[in-house]
């Protein structure tokens, strides 16, 4: 059976093998402790019938938001295909030896940082000036040699969609196909909406 989840699988499978420069990002928002929205883009680690994951720090303001009020958006944008999409409902945070080696395959830098916001600062922290940043990491780098062992808030946020948008553009009359899912009861529904 297809789902609206294996569908926009589908079409992420699309982008990532036209060689869409946003397959692997979406932008994640999240409502702060005042209310209002926050968005930051987001690395999707993966796509499939089990959700969204991705990689985070859980001690990070997004988590920190979630956390807070359980609320949450992905939105993201394929140009190749002309996909937009956007979605909402659980997530749950995973904390795992299976996150941590995954965490072992990302790039040196992107560990670098990850180790920087555990060690150093806090993410989203102020800093005094963008050489301070660039000093502490070239510190802390120049003190990891090999050693880069995982650091304990890395995580897993596995995003488990209950509403679904997923748009196809179509250039040529502006008649684009407009499709929202819910889930309810453990069926989808679908509503087609004007463009």
């Amino acid at each position: 059976m297809t789902t609206p989840i294996n569908r926009l699988g589908a079409l992420h499978k699309t982008a990532i093998e036209q060689n869409d420069p946003c397959a692997h990002f979406a932008t994640l928002i999240t409502m702060d402790e005042e209310g209002q929205p926050a968005s930051r883009i987001v690395t999707l680690r993966s796509l499939d019938a089990n959700g969204i994951a991705l990689l985070v720090n859980a001690d990070s303001p997004k988590i920190r938001h979630w956390r807070m009020n359980g609320k949450w958006e992905l939105s993201g944008f394929w140009p190749t295909s002309m996909v937009q999409y956007r979605l909402r409902g659980d997530a749950e945070l995973e904390q795992t030896e299976a996150v941590r080696r995954d965490w072992l395959a990302k790039p040196r830098s992107s560990r670098l940082a990850d180790l920087y916001h555990q060690r150093v600062r806090a993410q989203s922290a102020p800093l005094p000036s963008r050489q301070t940043l660039l000093d502490e990491l070239t510190a802390l780098d120049a003190g990891l040699e090999n050693d880069m062992a995982a650091p304990p808030a890395v995580s897993r946020l596995l995003l488990k969609p209950k509403l679904l948008e997923i748009g196809q553009a179509s250039l040529a009359d502006r008649l684009h196909d407009r499709r929202l899912y819910q889930l309810q009861d453990g069926a989808w529904d679908e509503t087609i909406l004007v463009p």
